[in-house]
């Protein structure tokens, strides 16, 4: 397994699994906007030349925020998602990240422990924030640079 930063021609890969994993998956056009930006933090997890994860979001030192965090089925629960977000926060210290805030389906239970064994606490809550279908968005920060080199 390859850990890296997502490049260009990972864009239409990831918006295949932005398609089979999401009910509002970005489009490719999208996605290669945030791996271009000079904020972007786009990491990829790859398997024999596949992507099998990925997680896109965006930092402005010292905040960053993570937009979208998946993981191919058949490669879920071997702490690859784990291992992917720890990789692309190590990366992401040499641009100041200090803190890292991201939102989560509250019924989405196998992320919100995902992130909370990363060490994200939660901070608030948005009722009714997402749709198809509804539910209430879990507001969750990690927070200290020193928490963030692990």
């Amino acid at each position: 397994m390859e850990f890296r930063r997502m490049i260009p021609s990972d864009a239409s890969k990831v918006r295949a699994l932005e398609e089979a994993i999401f009910p509002d998956p970005w489009q490719e056009k999208d996605l290669f906007s945030y791996i271009s930006m000079p904020g972007g933090m786009c990491y990829s997890a790859v398997s024999d030349g596949e992507v099998v994860a990925y997680i896109i979001g965006r930092v402005i030192a010292p905040e960053g925020e993570i937009y979208r965090i998946a993981t191919k089925e058949g490669y879920r629960r071997r702490g690859i998602a784990y291992r992917l977000l720890d990789y692309a926060v190590k990366c992401e210290k040499g641009r100041g990240l200090e803190c890292l805030f991201l939102e989560v389906r509250s019924k989405n239970v196998p992320a919100r422990n995902l992130y909370h064994s990363y060490g994200f606490k939660v901070v608030g809550e948005r009722k009714n924030y997402y749709s198809n279908p509804t539910d209430d968005a879990i507001v969750m920060l990690r927070a200290h640079s020193a928490d963030l080199i692990n």
